[in-house]
């Protein structure tokens, strides 16, 4: 719209610059031709005169006294009057030329101011709309900050009820922890003071022969089977090496090393059966295996919770060999698993009870160990240790009594 406006102004400015232009030429070409003109009907009028002489003047008879004079014929004072009069017409006929071109620039001056005048209400109209459109902007980004504003006020509010509702939770949970941790250790100082009590009470001596002769005879099997044990090491070894499993067979030789440390430690004592307090404790925890519960002290429950430990360090030692050799996955064959008598002495528990829950540990030991995971335990100090969650889960000991 804005080019077409452009256009017809230009348009508009041309034809008043070009009536302005020829105005003057036509009424300087006038006057000359009208002296032409002027000129031209006098010589003809001369002409003509000159082609017709006057006769000799004849005898004419004398005038009479009372005749009228006639009346002579003058034809330049005609001719002027007609050039005058044609001189006339042409000024009035330039003077109305003059006349239109001033009404065409008049109109063109008018045209011109027009179209000024619109363009300088469509600029207006224009500069109103921005000036309407910035205020309805500016409008609606204060009620959009207000809206913001208004949201982030509720946002806070919200906030502050939540953390209110929050802390008042903690308060309660603290509460509830402190009372819990209350019920806790007065039921631990009420199963001490039972224990204290039991083991006060001793068992009979009926009872107490019974497991001194129990611990004889579980402490001679077992040296039987250490003796027995010599030639599986042998064999064990050889076929490492055949295979290749290197770090495997080192950590086979790090077991049995260690096996027969602790041997010699337990050995080297003045073992007394009478003088062992598990000869006369009584039975405090049980626990579920083989379809029936198996009641024990103190003291072989410890060795229990220690199997589990054991087994558990010993598969994360054997899985991380077979991850090195890049041997597959089989727990069930690692001679640790077979032998399952890491720590054992031949004392307090069946070395079957023994070797179960040590087997127990080390298959979930060996699974992180493989993996190289920390699903069933973690690393502290250079020792791999099993979750205490775990271990109550495995041996699951109930306190009773």
């Amino acid at each position: 719209m804005k080019t077409l406006r452009k256009n017809t102004l230009a348009r508009v400015i041309g034809i008043g610059l070009a009536i302005g232009l020829a105005s003057p030429a036509i009424a300087r070409d006038a006057p000359p031709q009208q002296h032409e003109d002027a000129r031209h009907d006098q010589d003809k009028d001369k002409g003509k005169h000159q082609s017709h002489p006057a006769p000799q003047q004849a005898a004419k008879p004398a005038p009479r006294a009372n005749t009228a004079p006639v009346p002579s014929h003058r034809p330049d004072s005609r001719a002027a009057d007609e050039a005058r009069q044609r001189a006339a017409s042409q000024a009035q006929q330039q003077r109305m030329q003059q006349q239109r071109a001033d009404q065409q620039r008049q109109q063109a001056r008018q045209q011109v101011q027009e179209q000024q005048r619109r363009q300088d209400q469509d600029r207006a109209r224009a500069q109103q709309q921005r000036t309407d459109q910035q205020r309805q902007q500016a409008q609606q980004r204060s009620r959009e900050q207000e809206a913001h504003r208004q949201q982030q006020l509720a946002a806070q509010q919200q906030h502050a009820r939540e953390q209110a509702k929050r802390q008042q939770a903690q308060q309660r949970s603290v509460m509830e922890q402190q009372h819990q941790a209350a019920l806790r250790a007065a039921d631990a100082r009420h199963r001490a003071e039972q224990q204290r009590t039991r083991e006060q009470a001793r068992v009979s001596e009926m009872e107490r022969q019974r497991r001194i002769a129990a611990q004889r005879q579980r402490a001679t099997d077992y040296r039987h089977y250490l003796d027995a044990r010599q030639s599986a090491e042998r064999q064990r070894a050889a076929m490492l090496e055949q295979q290749r499993r290197m770090q495997q067979y080192n950590y086979q030789q790090w077991y049995w090393n260690q096996q027969r440390a602790m041997q010699a430690q337990w050995a080297s004592r003045n073992y007394n059966y009478y003088n062992d307090p598990y000869s006369y404790t009584p039975a405090s925890y049980r626990y579920y295996r083989d379809g029936r519960y198996h009641q024990v002290n103190r003291y072989a429950a410890d060795l229990l919770q220690q199997a589990v430990r054991y087994g558990y360090e010993q598969g994360v030692r054997a899985g991380r060999a077979d991850r090195m050799d890049r041997w597959r996955n089989d727990y069930r064959n690692n001679y640790a698993y077979l032998d399952a008598n890491y720590g054992y002495n031949g004392y307090y528990v069946d070395r079957s009870d023994y070797n179960y829950y040590f087997r127990q540990g080390f298959q979930r030991g060996y699974a992180d160990g493989y993996g190289r995971d920390s699903r069933y335990g973690r690393y502290d100090d250079g020792n791999y240790n099993i979750l205490a969650t775990v271990l109550a889960a495995i041996l699951n000991l109930q306190p009773f009594g």
